[in-house]
């Protein structure tokens, strides 16, 4: 799980803050000690990041999506393809949750982009994978991004594209465009107001019908059983309702 600072347009404000992106995504607050005689040495407290957790409703029209419409839950991801913890997910746990909750008609699957500002390849894969909405191929995109993940820098997203036979001229035609980009920056702006700064970020509730989300919040690539049990919890509650 990789957290970060959302506000990718002062990144000299995150240096002169002193951010620190730890190992697993912890995000550090490094404490500056002064080498003033004058300064006092009482301790000083830690900053704390705030806890991710919705303010309003998610809203999902035109994201990527999988599954049923009618789905009992909807689980939206919040990731970056060149998160090595959204890779895990997407080579650990999406597999299974597609067969065993997805197909069946249990959960629907909605992604939302967070391209991490230190990410190059982020960005461009964003846009890459939702430019081969046009070609109803999105889904393929996003997998093979993922299980190309190494090769993003040296090969770059188009040729990944060109590698799973899209129309690459289309691509980068769709990928220039500022609506293309105005989607994934307001996915970015959505995240911020709700604290969301982990990938891969889950938002987990009962299924709408008027265009919005609402539900728990969770941070991680945890392993299946752990995931599955949390749909399975969510699930029965709503037989319970």
């Amino acid at each position: 799980m990789r957290r970060f600072p959302i506000n990718v347009l002062k990144p000299l404000g995150w240096l002169t803050l002193g951010l620190g992106i730890g190992c697993g995504g912890a995000l550090v607050l490094q404490q500056w000690s002064s080498t003033s005689a004058s300064v006092s040495k009482a301790p000083v407290e830690r900053q704390r990041r705030p806890e991710a957790a919705l303010t309003t409703e998610l809203l999902l029209a035109g994201e990527p999506a999988m599954g049923s419409n009618d789905a009992t839950l909807t689980i939206v991801e919040f990731s970056d393809f060149e998160c090595s913890y959204c890779r895990r997910f997407h080579e650990q746990v999406l597999p299974s949750l597609k067969r065993t909750y997805i197909d069946t008609g249990h959960v629907r699957f909605i992604h939302k982009d967070l391209p991490l500002p230190f990410h190059r390849q982020a960005m461009p894969a964003a846009a890459a994978a939702r430019c081969a909405g046009e070609q109803n191929r999105y889904w393929d995109l996003y997998g093979a991004l993922f299980d190309q993940q190494t090769c993003l820098e040296c090969k770059g997203v188009v040729a990944i594209a060109e590698s799973i036979n899209l129309d690459t001229s289309v691509l980068r035609a769709c990928m220039r465009r500022e609506a293309t980009q105005t989607l994934i920056r307001s996915n970015l702006s959505e995240a911020e107001l709700h604290n969301i700064r982990a990938t891969p970020t889950f938002v987990i509730g009962p299924s709408r019908h008027d265009g919005t989300h609402h539900g728990n919040v969770v941070e991680g690539a945890m392993p299946w059983p752990q995931f599955k049990a949390l749909i399975d919890q969510q699930l029965q509650a709503q037989k319970d309702r």
